[in-house]
């Protein structure tokens, strides 16, 4: 049944992951057209001021899914529903934070950041349209957490497979339509919102909510917001490491627009392998939970090993071939005048790889619920990272803020093997060590010698410039995986079999 849930999860993650990925790459290019440079960096910007806003949930949906996971383990039900419909009054509240914040941006923030006054006419609109949707956005919160925790990953993400081709017809209409970017924006904010209505219904009929009216058992909703606010520092310093980034550039370069949209381009190859993992936090922290809630230390010691091994398998069929094929990828994707940016693609997909393997150890640490030096680290590196970022950004542009993130990533994975590992959960530093480093060891052996191989000629035949890089990009992919897996294979690490007749 476990496998199951894994594999299930997984497979269903992994298409709304990849189907969005596709969305964006494909989408990117025709929005970059369409509107220009100048709008799409607008965009960005919004998206950008909008994310930092998501430090409101004040690590309630992580807090949520472990507790809300627990008392289903321990049959605590209603419990359950009473702190569910609060979470409902608490989004709403957040909500009303949220807008307030946007508005206050939209109205005094002209000065801000480095755009014209009507590029900021502009962004003044989108973040009004933001602010217009936010309680539902917000809400849809709660329902997803019962989900979560119900172990229903696999139908939130085919709903956002819907929601996500949606989101591709949206596009083509507003091309066909000649419309407007804020007219894009719109409608794109509402689609993104409507995920409430499924959810909802869902939670509903499986009885994992009682009712959709907001509650206030506010002496119950204590247990879990105690919790998550201990996540909520950890999220505060890792929100603003991811979120603040675009916003610097947007400060301290002298032509905003362009650096952030530089920067939004190469972010849609790293941001997809970073959400796959949030995926299997996402997968994990239930499972955990209930492992730490019943004390299983062996059991926990063999999901820590053999799920980093996995994890760091899949981190590597990610971000090898991109940083293999970076420049092809680049260029194929947005043209040969952003080719420069390679360098800085292959770097960030290096930094995702190493922080993905983490990710089971990860979901140990928030089921113990131990954060404090995970939480202080955190806000250390996270201050490095920024300080980095402006100070580099005269001269590196989007460089200085992908520098900033290696080094933050780095400082917090040391902390991972230098405490959190041994102190707390009694794991063999060395093997959790050796199950990232096995699979990553081969994997970059055989990189080293695919990355000489000389691209065949016969590919110049193909006229297409960007089919040719998606070609070329697809062999240096193809001749660098399958002696990868068929290695494994060999040493008996994976099962190719086992793995087809799972997903049958």
């Amino acid at each position: 049944m476990a496998k199951n849930y894994y594999l299930s999860s997984f497979f269903w993650s992994t298409a709304a992951k990849i189907l969005n990925a596709l969305f964006s790459f494909i989408t990117i290019p025709l929005l970059l057209g369409h509107f220009g440079k100048s709008e799409y960096g607008i965009l960005s910007i919004a998206t950008a001021c909008n994310g930092y806003m998501a430090l409101l949930d004040l690590g309630m949906n992580t807090g949520a899914v472990k507790f809300f996971s627990q008392w289903k383990a321990e049959g605590k039900t209603s419990l359950r529903d009473r702190v569910a419909r609060t979470n409902i009054t608490f989004y709403l509240i957040i909500s009303i934070v949220n807008i307030t914040g946007l508005i206050a941006i939209a109205l005094l923030g002209k000065n801000f950041f480095a755009v014209t006054d009507t590029e900021f006419e502009k962004l003044r609109t989108c973040l009004f349209i933001i602010a217009t949707f936010a309680p539902l956005s917000w809400v849809t919160t709660a329902f997803n957490q019962l989900l979560i925790a119900d172990k229903q990953i696999g139908f939130t993400m085919q709903i956002q497979c819907f929601q996500t081709i949606l989101k591709t017809a949206l596009v083509g209409i507003i091309l066909f339509a000649d419309s407007a970017m804020t007219t894009y924006f719109l409608y794109f904010t509402l689609i993104t919102a409507s995920l409430i209505f499924p959810y909802a219904y869902k939670c509903l009929k499986d009885s994992l909510i009682s009712t959709l009216r907001p509650a206030k058992y506010w002496s119950d909703f204590k247990i879990v917001f105690t919790f998550s606010l201990s996540i909520f520092a950890l999220s505060f310093f890792q929100v603003t490491a991811l979120q603040s980034r675009p916003i610097i550039l947007s400060i301290f370069t002298d032509n905003a627009t362009n650096v952030v949209t530089d920067f939004k381009i190469i972010e849609v190859i790293p941001l997809f392998i970073i959400t796959i993992g949030g995926t299997f936090s996402s997968i994990f922290l239930p499972r955990t939970s209930e492992l730490v809630a019943q004390r299983k230390q062996k059991e926990i010691e063999e999901f820590a090993y053999n799920w980093t091994f996995k994890t760091s398998i899949i981190a590597n069929i990610l971000c090898i071939p991109f940083i293999l094929s970076a420049q092809e990828a680049i260029t194929a994707y947005v043209g040969k005048e952003f080719s420069h940016l390679s360098t800085w693609l292959s770097l960030w997909c290096l930094t995702v790889l190493i922080q993905i393997h983490t990710t089971p150890g990860n979901s140990l640490v928030l089921a113990y619920g131990k954060t404090k030096a995970l939480v202080i680290t955190t806000a250390i590196s996270c201050a490095i990272s920024m300080i980095i970022n402006i100070i580099l950004c005269k001269q590196y542009g989007i460089g200085s803020a992908i520098i900033g993130y290696f080094v933050y990533v780095n400082i917090i994975i040391g902390l991972y093997y230098i405490i959190y590992y041994k102190k707390l959960m009694g794991l063999n530093r060395i093997k959790m060590f050796t199950s990232f480093m096995y699979p990553t060891l081969i994997s970059l052996a055989i990189f080293a010698i695919v990355y000489f191989i000389p691209t065949p000629n016969v590919f110049n035949l193909i006229s297409n410039t960007r089919i040719k890089y998606i070609v070329i990009c697809i062999f240096k992919t193809a001749i660098w995986i399958l002696p990868y897996l068929a290695i494994l294979t060999k040493m008996n690490k994976i099962s190719i079999k086992e793995i087809i007749n799972s997903r049958k």
